[in-house]
């Protein structure tokens, strides 16, 4: 990791990316680097609260979903005729964020974690847009600015995680959250992980975590990233 500032995050619901991540912060951390973590992804700020405004208006039992999976399953039509309203709000958040969170910490040398970020963002534009059957060229403006952003923060190294169905079922269980839906996990095994081959300008570390304790997906990740080798120093 002699100029790899900046590591990504991404996989399925429940592979654990957020554990790994706060392992690898400290991990990194004891090693003398100056770390940062933090998570970019769809529906932030103004956009979850349209989210919110619209799944109280138009859906008409409560689920324990998300705002933006009710309105997805019980009001699309809804959804498709605001959808421009909501993908505005989202890229304004998310490049005011990019900026202050991502952009500038790079430059002044810190090495960032970044849970979701460029890669599942673009996957949940385009999942959200066939959900409610836009034609293609209605997201490629979205596509576009977020594709920019990406390499503005170059070089990136993506960490995939990924557990099989099963297993990820047992730890949805087990913390409380709520079962993913079958088509989502399907997109973030295909288009998210040929998004983030195609964004890791770096390397793409891809890791099965189903028979894997944390400290052993720790292990091969810091092996993947060759974490020893070099050092930056505070």
């Amino acid at each position: 990791m002699s100029k790899n500032d900046l590591l990504v995050f991404v996989g399925t619901v429940g592979s654990g990316k957020s554990t790994q991540i706060e392992k690898l912060s400290s991990k990194l951390e004891s090693e003398e680097y100056r770390a940062k973590k933090y998570f970019l992804k769809t529906g932030h700020l103004f956009a979850y609260i349209f989210e919110v405004l619209l799944a109280q208006l138009f859906v008409s039992e409560k689920q324990d979903v998300s705002p933006i999976r009710a309105l997805l399953t019980e009001r699309p039509e809804v959804f498709k005729r605001l959808f421009g309203i909501w993908i505005f709000l989202d890229l304004i958040s998310i490049t005011a964020k990019f900026i202050v969170k991502i952009y500038i910490p790079l430059k002044l040398g810190y090495t960032l974690l970044i849970e979701e970020y460029i890669p599942a963002i673009l996957a949940d534009y385009i999942y959200i847009s066939k959900s409610i059957n836009l034609e293609p060229g209605a997201i490629s403006f979205p596509i576009g600015l977020i594709s920019k952003l990406a390499y503005l923060a170059e070089p990136m190294t993506v960490i995939y995680l990924d557990a099989d169905t099963k297993e990820l079922s047992s730890r949805w269980k087990n913390r409380g959250s709520r079962k993913e839906v079958s088509k989502y996990l399907q997109m973030q095994r295909s288009l998210l992980l040929a998004l983030s081959k195609k964004f890791s300008s770096e390397k793409l570390v891809h890791v099965n975590t189903t028979n894997q304790t944390v400290p052993e997906t720790l292990e091969e990740i810091t092996k993947e990233l060759n974490l020893k080798e070099t050092k930056k120093k505070k």
